[in-house]
């Protein structure tokens, strides 16, 4: 099984279990009455819980999480009212964060089963509900503890116990809640995946044991799994991703290439979406080394190659009918004598040449070469990359929202339409002839970075010398280096990698399916 950091089941049944510690009723902030849906879980809930209700002790704001004990003893049933905020605003996306606040208060309380009500919000329907209790329980369960030693065994410290969950449900509701539970479990089980690979130190993932970690995860998923090593890097002419990774003697690159091809998938211009993530598995910077201060967080540098290899899995597991090629660019970025220098030439796949001016803006040069080669050998009908790429998209949207680039408006429209659906934010910077123009190099083609301005930009401008100048391939570049990692805790993340991405490019590529299908 690959890891996942996780714990937490979930199963549909038709009535609570006898044996339930815990039941979970979730309300609107504005509602007087509870539901009468909320009596699948019992009337002795139901009544336990609009008492809470009607004595004011929960006011269903948003990720407001209170809970009153229905009997004593070994029998004793704590009722959750789990709060969605203000009825105009619920959202699929309030679900998601009260269920992370239900997971919190459950492992706080020492629960190991419970029962939850799904909830009954108008134009939300039940599948959608469920898909987004399921993602809210599933993604706060994540507990990365792969290090945690006999020094981390005190209380606070304690692994979260795992937790069984029952979703009770109508009769005529079972069918399309299972399923929507079904391919949640798969998608989260993806995106938690790539937040344990993530997660992992440098010390024990660089590039070829990533590759160790890809192909395991591909045996399990039937997916295809293709590796270049240095020497057939060399032959291809990739000279971003071989100078990036120049400087780690022990641990050099690598292009690892995952495809799923179902039976009946066409490949080619019609039928094959390509996905490439930058997975730099430590940067220190180069010889324009980074301030020591949080350089340890640069195993994050990866996070853009984690989402391929969460989304891959998931595409994998729900078996979709559509081909679809993920490449992660890996490499070290480091310092020796065998390291880049800024004033270096390079070579790219396709034979642009790029002036180094900083050696720590290497995630576009191995993107580019990713890029290049993937779009000529598979000729794709979209190609969108992902890359941990610039602190100044930090700067410029915060650390909830990512950057996207795009030579293509509809490729835009159906990324946000996907990222909305998942509850993740995307905001279009501007793309045009003005920032191909600002990273032009006096000796070659471009540099890799002309300064400190519009420095988000400047990436994007880079990687589009590296797609189809004519339009022919619809290309979208996110950056996502504001919302990969998190530094405080978030309604249904821990601190740490959140697997960003995952969920809009499952949407995606879902979205993709259906239209395929409609079309024909």
């Amino acid at each position: 099984m690959i890891p996942t950091s996780s714990d937490t089941s979930i199963r549909v049944v038709s009535r609570s279990p006898a044996n339930a510690q815990a039941a979970i009723v979730f309300v609107a902030e504005d509602q007087t009455a509870l539901s009468e849906s909320a009596k699948i879980l019992g009337n002795d809930v139901f009544d336990s819980a609009r008492r809470l209700l009607t004595a004011g002790v929960a006011k269903g704001k948003a990720r407001e999480v209170r809970f009153d004990v229905l009997g004593s003893g070994k029998r004793a049933t704590r009722v959750f009212i789990a709060g969605l905020g203000k009825s105009k605003k619920i959202s699929p996306e309030s679900i998601r964060q009260s269920a992370g606040a239900v997971a919190r208060a459950l492992h706080k309380q020492g629960i190991a089963r419970a029962t939850v009500a799904l909830p009954d919000v108008k134009n939300i329907s039940p599948a959608q509900a469920t898909d987004a209790v399921v993602t809210g329980l599933l993604l706060a369960g994540f507990d990365y503890r792969e290090y945690k030693g006999s020094a981390s065994k005190s209380q606070d410290q304690s692994p979260l116990k795992p937790l069984a969950v029952w979703l009770v449900t109508k009769p005529s509701e079972r069918e399309p809640v299972r399923l929507a539970v079904d391919r949640a479990v798969i998608v989260c089980r993806g995106q938690n995946f790539a937040r344990t690979i993530a997660s992992r130190p440098g010390n024990d993932i660089n590039p070829p044991s990533l590759v160790v970690a890809a192909r395991a995860m591909a045996r399990e998923a039937g997916l295809r799994c293709t590796v270049m090593d240095e020497r057939q890097l060399r032959r291809l002419g990739m000279g971003g991703l071989l100078a990036v990774g120049g400087g780690s003697i022990f641990s050099p690159p690598r292009l690892i290439v995952l495809e799923h091809r179902p039976p009946g998938a066409r490949p080619g211009k019609n039928g094959t979406l390509l996905i490439v993530g930058k997975a730099i598995t430590f940067d220190a910077g180069g010889i324009s080394i980074k301030p020591a201060e949080k350089m340890g967080k640069m195993i994050f540098d990866k996070c853009g190659g984690m989402t391929v290899l969460g989304l891959m899995y998931a595409l994998a597991a729900l078996k979709l009918p559509i081909h679809v090629v993920g490449i992660l660019a890996a490499a070290e970025n480091v310092i020796s004598s065998r390291a880049y220098r800024p004033g270096d030439i390079l070579r790219m796949f396709n034979g642009v040449t790029v002036e180094v001016t900083n050696t720590d803006a290497e995630g576009r040069l191995v993107l580019a070469d990713a890029l290049a080669w993937g779009i000529g050998t598979y000729k794709p009908a979209a190609v969108i990359d992902l890359a941990t790429l610039t602190g100044g998209v930090i700067v410029a949207l915060g650390r909830d929202i990512a950057g996207i680039m795009s030579n293509d408006d509809n490729l835009v429209n159906e990324l946000g339409r996907a990222a909305q659906a998942a509850g993740e934010k995307l905001w279009r910077l501007p793309l045009g002839d003005e920032q191909r123009e600002f990273i032009k190099s006096d000796c070659a083609d471009i540099v890799n970075s002309a300064g400190r301005e519009g420095h988000p930009l400047q990436g994007g401008a880079f990687l589009s010398y590296f797609v189809p100048q004519n339009g022919s391939t619809p290309w979208a570049h996110l950056d996502i280096a504001g919302v990969a990692d998190t530094e405080k805790e978030l309604p249904y993340y821990a601190k740490g990698a959140t697997g960003w991405g995952v969920r809009t490019l499952v949407d995606w590529v879902s979205a993709r399916c259906r239209a395929k299908e409609k079309n024909r």
